[in-house]
């Protein structure tokens, strides 16, 4: 599968499952990708269009980074990054695309974030608080996973590349981290 972003149509790539990387000439590739039986498709990720800077006060396991950026994008797609996540997938939210959103649904594409396979988030939002609940579902898991959180708004979204990598981003919107994280802090206290 072929991935470009709207921000900067550089490709990215990724072969039903290896991480997601900018393309390089097979004389630089540091490993082997999956060889797997089936369709190629190519997928346009949108514009970014709304972030949220992630606060997690309940974590799962597997994942426990309390820090996220999700943005999403036209077209229903988004990018999540985190110091131990950079995926994509799709999205259907209850609320139009640009009204903050209150209820949505998020499916990943499959990335070796997930083992290769898919995931399901549904998360809720409390605009009065900040607060966020999350479930997440697993392919052959009956019993969804339970996080919750803190989000805020990240200012200027639509100038986001998502290329540029979680630390960069992460330091580019401290504003809205720390203010997630006083969110946090405060339902705490």
């Amino acid at each position: 599968m072929t991935v470009v972003t709207g921000a900067d149509d550089r490709a990215r790539r990724s072969s039903g499952g290896a991480h997601w990387r900018r393309r390089r000439s097979p004389a630089t590739r540091t490993r082997k990708e999956p060889t797997l039986s089936g369709l190629t498709i190519s997928l346009h990720l949108g514009a970014p269009v709304y972030a949220q800077a992630l606060r997690y006060t309940a974590m799962f396991h597997a994942k426990p980074f309390a820090e996220a950026l999700l943005v999403y994008r036209e077209g229903g797609t988004y990018s999540i990054l985190s110091p131990g996540e950079d995926h994509h997938g799709c999205y259907v939210s209850a609320t139009l695309p640009l009204d903050p959103p209150r209820r949505v649904q998020f499916t990943s594409l499959p990335s070796t974030d997930w083992s290769d396979d898919v995931a399901t988030h549904v998360l809720g939002f409390a605009p009065d608080t900040g607060g966020f609940t999350q479930e997440l579902h697993l392919p052959g898991e009956p019993v969804p996973r339970v996080q919750h959180g803190f989000a805020a708004p990240v200012a200027e979204a639509r100038s986001i590349d998502t290329a540029r990598g979680w630390t960069t981003l992460r330091a580019e919107h401290a504003a809205a981290f720390d203010r997630a994280r006083s969110l946090a802090g405060t339902a705490a206290g």
